[in-house]
């Protein structure tokens, strides 16, 4: 069984029937399949129906003369790309810029000849072809961009969970200590417990009761510890699943700053946070924003530890300041230090992958961070502080209102 290639549709729109025998002689070469009309309305009709590849339009006829037609083709999105040839014994240059205005793409003058055209419709198939290819062509472009961009989203969320990871890791001594201790305290509590609970003496009932209850008490807020610990842990480590959300940054920065405490006692220094009394909500992910939080926060405690020596005489130099503020599009965090500072080329390449001024250190912690922060819509920068050591910053936009 042989399956005929599909041949373009050209509409012949002619009021002259012998005009119209022509054109269609002309053409009939088994090249096209040809469709006639012999009025303006007839060939809206078919157009819609048919959606041809061409038409050849006679501008001079009875009642939609062919400059109606086309305006009105032009005007429906499903048949303004159909190129249109105009057809007339009117050969002045006035009528075929009109012809152009209207929308059309080339003028054939009667009386036609044959060699003309087949040339002048041979050119115009070829040209509806190629855009048809170069349409085709940007469909798949794009479908290509959507897939890529999906694709380098997917590889960045899972290089975050792989550094979130990577930052458990090194912090996992710590909170093994943080978790440890209480545990060690429920032990005991316990052991007191049972304890009071073998003292059966009558002098000694109501006391134990008293202590008893107080122990009890104890583990309780000693379990609270250790889950509020753990969850922390689950929250940081887990794969975000619901992307952007609207959040507290107040809050938020207070479970990064707690989180981070095991890494301030670490390097012998502390944490301190400073918010105003109210901040706007923002839109971001939660997760995310967190890894961001604290990676700064444990790059401003590794930048102020290694330089204790050289400013023990300040009471404060251990310190790193957490504080937050907000303008009409944003709210601001800022990670504050009294490091040594930064190099003088830092601008040039402290975001740039693989970079590091740490010994061990990869060089993807600041890069993945302005990756993160960008892909909420924010801003990320540094800046050197008057007296020493950095402040780095970032934006979250401010939730829409209206939401």
């Amino acid at each position: 069984m042989v399956v005929s290639e599909a041949r373009e549709q050209v509409l012949l729109v002619d009021d002259n029937p012998q005009n119209l025998k022509i054109l269609y002689d002309t053409l009939d070469s088994g090249h096209y399949r040809l469709l006639l009309a012999n009025n303006g309305e007839k060939a809206l009709a078919i157009a819609e129906k048919s959606k041809p590849d061409l038409i050849l339009l006679d501008i001079m006829m009875p009642g939609m003369d062919g400059y109606q037609v086309c305006e009105t083709l032009k005007s429906n999105p499903l048949l303004r790309d159909i190129p249109v040839i105009f057809l007339s014994a009117l050969d002045d240059v006035e009528s075929k810029v009109k012809g152009f205005e209207k929308g059309g793409v080339d003028y054939i003058a009667k009386p036609f000849q044959p060699r003309e055209v087949v040339s002048r419709v041979a050119t115009q198939i070829k040209l509806r072809r190629l855009e048809q290819a170069l349409k085709e062509k940007n469909r798949e472009l794009s479908a290509d961009n959507i897939e890529m961009q999906q694709k380098l989203e997917a590889q960045r969320e899972q290089l975050a969970h792989f550094s979130r990871l990577s930052t458990m890791g090194e912090m996992a001594a710590g909170f093994a200590h943080e978790v440890n201790q209480p545990l060690t305290a429920i032990t005991n509590y316990s052991r007191v417990a049972h304890r009071l609970l073998g003292d059966e003496s009558d002098d000694n009932t109501v006391m134990n009761k008293k202590m008893l209850e107080t122990t009890l008490n104890k583990l309780e807020a000693q379990s609270h510890r250790a889950s509020e610990v753990i969850q922390r842990i689950r929250g940081f480590v887990k794969k975000p699943t619901s992307g952007k959300t609207q959040f507290d940054v107040q809050s938020l920065l207070s479970d990064v700053v707690q989180f981070a405490e095991v890494d301030a006692k670490n390097n012998r220094g502390q944490i301190t946070l400073e918010l105003p009394y109210e901040l706007p909500i923002v839109e971001a992910d939660a997760i995310q924003v967190q890894q961001v939080t604290l990676n700064l926060i444990r790059n401003a405690l590794e930048a102020t530890s290694s330089c204790e020596q050289e400013h023990l005489a300040h009471e404060d130099s251990l310190s790193v300041l957490v504080t937050a503020k907000a303008d009409r599009e944003f709210v601001w965090v800022e990670v504050k230090d009294k490091g040594c500072g930064l190099a003088d080329d830092a601008e040039e390449k402290l975001f740039h992958p693989f970079y590091t001024t740490k010994g061990e250190g990869m060089g993807i912690g600041l890069s993945l961070c302005q990756s993160l922060i960008q892909a909420q819509g924010g801003k990320i920068g540094f800046r050197r502080n008057s007296d020493r050591g950095t402040t780095f910053y970032f934006s979250l936009p401010i939730a829409d209102a209206s939401e």
